[in-house]
């Protein structure tokens, strides 16, 4: 397990940004998860590089709400897998406040890194699964770029250069939603790179909550029990004579 962790803490802080060449400022770290902030210096201007809209306050059930939506596809024997979600509730759970709090404290200049690793069920056993990539936010919206989504380390050789260059999906590739898009540049779609619309997610995250409520309430109110209507007093009130 240590060395899983010192595998995807070098993964995710020495190499996720080759267009920059800082140290990273490490928010948060465990055998399992990390959470820092890295200046981004580009050697270009695209729409995708700093100033970002940081420092950012998220709402910690708002940015579990946005995670819990990405999916993603795995290539198999007989073609592309149904889009699981990328993120899990346990994961979310972990690595969720520690966003939170890089976000309100990064630079305009600098993006989020993160890593995990999970133990998640497989056809036979449970086998360790690593995730890692980066996030920022430009123009409200939430930016999220994958470098390895699930893969099996002992398996699969994570990747460990910058997630920018990423383009073809030939093992996984994250599945868009009505709110969100694959970041697209000259060179074509990023796969591994999906853009978030906070305002629209977060309407549909109030959307679900009131729709959920709604149906807490139709639940209690077919637990009670009915009042009964078929009740008839069939005698006079006793009189009881004064004394």
């Amino acid at each position: 397990m240590r060395n899983a962790a010192i595998f995807a803490l070098s993964v995710c802080l020495v190499a996720i940004c080759s267009c920059a060449q800082t140290k990273s400022v490490k928010i948060y770290e465990d055998l399992r998860t990390g959470v820092a902030l890295r200046k981004v210096i580009p050697r270009d201007a695209p729409s995708s590089m700093p100033p970002y809209s940081h420092p950012f306050s998220f709402q910690l059930e708002d940015l579990k709400f946005l995670l819990s939506t990405i999916g993603y596809s795995e290539k198999g024997f007989f073609g592309w897998s149904e889009a699981p979600r990328v993120f899990s509730a346990e994961e979310l759970y972990r690595l969720t406040p520690h966003l939170v709090q890089a976000f309100e404290r990064a630079a305009p200049e600098e993006e989020v890194l993160f890593h995990l690793t999970t133990a998640k069920p497989g056809m036979v056993f449970a086998s360790d699964r690593f995730t890692s990539g980066a996030m920022f936010v430009k123009d409200k919206k939430l930016n999220c770029l994958f470098a390895n989504v699930n893969i099996r380390p002992h398996v699969t050789e994570a990747q460990d250069g910058d997630p920018r260059i990423y383009y073809s999906g030939a093992l996984w590739r994250l599945a868009k939603g009505e709110w969100q898009t694959l970041f697209e540049d000259e060179k074509g779609t990023h796969h591994n790179w999906i853009v978030l619309d906070i305002e629209a997610g977060l309407a549909e995250k109030k959307r679900v909550d009131q729709s959920v409520r709604q149906e807490l309430r139709r639940r209690v109110f077919r637990k009670r029990p009915a009042e009964g209507t078929d009740w008839q007093d069939w005698q006079p009130d006793e009189w009881i004579p004064p004394r």
